[in-house]
C-alpha cells in the first residue's frame, strides 16, 4: 500500500505543468490561513456580530475562554518546547502529538469562541468602532492569530513533520514571545480601557 501510494506520488509530481504534492500541501495553507486572517479582519472594517446572549454570559464565556487560552498557549508550549529539546526522540515525537491535541481541543476552539465572544459582548457599546480599547484589544488579537496562532495550528493540523520532534521549534518560538507581547497589551486595553494604537 505504501509502496503504491509513493509510485502514485511520484507520477503526479513527475507531470509536466502540475504541481507537486509538496507545493499542493503549501498553496492549500496559505490559502487555509488567508482565508481565516480575511474573515477575522471583517469586524476591523464594521462587521458587526448581532448579540446571541445576555452580557453576563457572554463575559462569563469571554473571560473563560481567554484565561484559557492564554494559560494553555503559554504553559504547554514551554512544557513541549522543552520536553522535545531535553528528551530522546520518541519521547519528542509523543510530546508533539500530544501539543497537536491540545491545540486542536484547545487553542482552535478558544481562538474562535474568545474574540466571538468579546464582539457579541462590546455591541453593549455600539460596536468596535465606538470602543477604542476594544478596537485596540481586536487588532491586537489578529495580529496574533496572523502571528502565531493560524500558523501553528495549520501546521499542526496538516502536521507534515509528525516525526521531526524539533522542527519549527526556532521560528515557532520567536513566534510565541511576539504574541505574548500582543497578549499582554491585550489585557492591558481590557483592563485600562485605554487604546495606544488608534485611541
Amino acid at each position: 500500500m505504501g509502496y503504491s501510494r509513493v509510485r502514485v506520488d511520484s507520477q503526479i509530481d513527475a507531470r509536466p505543468g502540475l504541481p507537486t504534492s509538496m507545493q499542493l500541501r503549501k498553496i492549500i495553507k496559505v490559502g487555509l490561513y488567508l482565508l481565516l486572517m480575511g474573515i477575522m479582519a471583517l469586524p476591523l472594517f464594521g462587521l458587526r456580530v448581532p448579540k446571541m446572549l445576555p452580557s453576563l454570559w457572554l463575559l462569563v464565556i469571554h473571560e473563560f475562554s481567554g484565561f484559557l487560552f492564554f494559560g494553555h498557549t503559554l504553559f504547554s508550549n514551554i512544557w513541549s518546547m522543552r520536553i522535545r529539546q531535553t528528551q530522546g526522540l520518541e519521547t519528542g515525537i509523543w510530546a508533539r502529538a500530544f501539543i497537536r491535541k491540545l491545540a486542536m481541543g484547545i487553542t482552535l476552539p478558544t481562538t474562535i469562541i474568545t474574540p466571538l465572544a468579546g464582539l457579541m459582548l462590546i455591541e453593549d457599546w455600539d460596536g468596535l468602532q465606538n470602543a477604542p480599547w476594544a478596537y485596540d484589544a481586536y487588532l491586537a488579537f489578529w495580529l496574533m492569530a496572523g502571528i502565531s496562532l493560524w500558523p501553528d495550528l495549520i501546521r499542526l493540523a496538516i502536521d507534515e513533520h509528525a516525526k521531526e520532534p524539533t522542527h519549527g521549534m526556532l521560528s515557532g518560538g520567536t513566534r510565541g514571545i511576539l504574541a505574548l507581547f500582543l497578549t499582554i497589551y491585550i489585557i492591558f486595553c481590557m483592563i485600562t480601557k485605554q487604546a495606544w494604537i488608534t485611541g
